[in-house]
């Protein structure tokens, strides 16, 4: 029996994953590269390795590829033209992503194709309000916590875009009024300035921790993990900053679930629970304190599962993401 799938593209700062994705949201013949942060054309060499070998994945296991791809990307993005411009990947900046994924898949498949851009974020939430941990809630914020943060949000079933595509940009929300600046950014007193694995990292080092080479959040949530006094308060101040932020975002569109993922999120409790007490603290009105903050129930395949949802959604033509 033939089945219909949808390549999915998922583009990272550390590694490029592209994958089939069928209608019930199962993912197969998911391969990745490391990403080249610097050579334009060795991203585009990539995409290109890596579009034939699922393609031709597709053709050996009698799959029939529809004619949408879907793109998440680490941005921000533009939509309109169809391009990125991460802060953390030169090589994407200025980037035609959309005509290349597109027109290489169509060369393959020798029919146009199609390509639907969005944020990483956007294909988190995406993937966890359909397969995840709020499968089937009405209105849920998905946050990708690692070296920066990324989010989206999922309303009655579909993904907020915006006029540029890139609604649920959490992490420019302001927590702090006149605050430390984000290094790269220039922003002020914004979440990913004080929750980021990095900047809890910096701020730990300012407060004198002092791990040896080893430094970096794996380190701070494994050092405070073991009770290390210093650890657990700088990782008690970021989780607050970052409950702010979710409040923000719940008070705004009146939010049923926060799902938490990325590298920082995974440590477990020893991030979570911090923050879902700060959260709790800050809540005060019972439509905001009832909304549950989850981990991620996708951790390593929610790029790809929410890239080929867009794909879906493009197919039934009324950006729906189902419930």
């Amino acid at each position: 029996m033939t089945t219909t799938h949808v390549l999915g593209i998922d583009i990272g700062g550390t590694k490029i994953a592209a994958g089939l994705v069928g209608e019930d949201g199962e993912l197969t013949a998911a391969r990745e590269v490391p990403t080249d942060a610097h050579d334009p054309a060795a991203v585009a060499r990539a995409l290109d390795v890596l579009v034939d070998d699922v393609l031709a994945q597709a053709c050996e296991h009698g799959h029939r590829v529809a004619d949408v791809v879907g793109i998440g990307s680490a941005g921000p993005v533009d939509t309109r033209r169809g391009t990125v411009h991460p802060v953390n990947i030169p090589s994407l900046r200025g980037f035609g992503l959309v005509e290349a994924v597109a027109g290489r898949a169509g060369a393959v498949l020798g029919r146009p194709v199609r390509a639907e851009l969005a944020q990483d974020g956007q294909c988190f939430a995406a993937a966890e309000q359909w397969r995840g941990a709020a499968a089937g809630a009405p209105a849920v914020l998905g946050v990708v916590v690692s070296t920066g943060i990324g989010a989206g949000v999922v309303l009655d079933g579909r993904v907020l875009a915006g006029k540029s595509g890139n609604a649920g940009f959490l992490s420019h929300v302001g927590v702090h009024l006149d605050g430390a600046v984000l290094e790269g950014s220039g922003a002020r007193g914004v979440v990913e300035a004080y929750a980021s694995g990095p900047s809890m990292v910096a701020a730990a080092r300012r407060r004198g921790w002092r791990p040896g080479e080893a430094a970096d959040a794996k380190r701070l949530t494994a050092d405070a993990a073991d009770g290390d006094p210093l650890a657990l308060a700088v990782i008690a101040d970021g989780t607050r900053a970052l409950a702010s932020a979710f409040l923000s975002a719940a008070a705004l569109l009146d939010l049923t679930d926060v799902v938490v993922g990325g590298g920082v999120a995974s440590a477990g409790d020893v991030v979570m629970a911090p923050l879902r007490a700060a959260y709790a603290e800050l809540a005060v009105y019972p439509h905001l304190a009832d909304v549950r903050i989850s981990a991620s129930r996708l951790p390593r395949t929610s790029g790809l599962v929410g890239a080929g949802r867009l794909g879906w959604s493009a197919l039934a033509g009324d950006g729906a993401l189902g419930r």
